[in-house]
């Protein structure tokens, strides 16, 4: 007599407090790496001219373009971490919390042109979509 037995395999993603291993969870930050590294190069290398567009001083809009490469690049590196560390992005998030509250504030009160108002909105509305997303996968992911 023949005997078969089936074997069943699941895969379930954990929460251990330590690291986030949800597989999109590397490519959002990719993402956020290479978003906040090109607005970070456009700053230091075009600061004069998007200074003007702006209205903003050309020494803010580069030493800001020198912060985002430092920040892209650590958000890179926690990116490709395997699991994905959960307090780094919960870090990142709350970085970029304060980032959202800081360009909306200059926006408002920082005599920037109405192209300058724009823009910073408009990446405040970016930046505050990738906190809400780093959020979920730091409680969730």
């Amino acid at each position: 007599m023949t005997t078969t037995q089936q074997t069943r395999t699941t895969t379930t993603t954990t929460r251990d407090g330590q690291g986030i291993t949800t597989p999109v969870a590397g490519a959002f930050l990719l993402v956020d790496a290479v978003t906040t590294g090109v607005n970070g190069l456009a700053y230091a290398v075009a600061g004069g001219w998007l200074a003007e567009w702006f209205g903003a001083p050309e020494a803010l809009v580069r030493s800001v373009g020198g912060f985002l490469l430092l920040v892209a690049a650590g958000v890179a590196v926690l990116a490709t971490r395997r699991p994905v560390p959960r307090r780094g992005v919960a870090a990142l998030a709350a970085l970029n919390v304060v980032w959202v509250v800081a360009s909306l504030g200059y926006a408002a009160l920082g005599g920037l042109t109405t192209l300058g108002v724009v823009w910073t909105v408009l990446q405040a509305v970016v930046v505050g979509a990738f906190a809400a997303g780093q959020l979920w996968l730091a409680r969730k992911g």
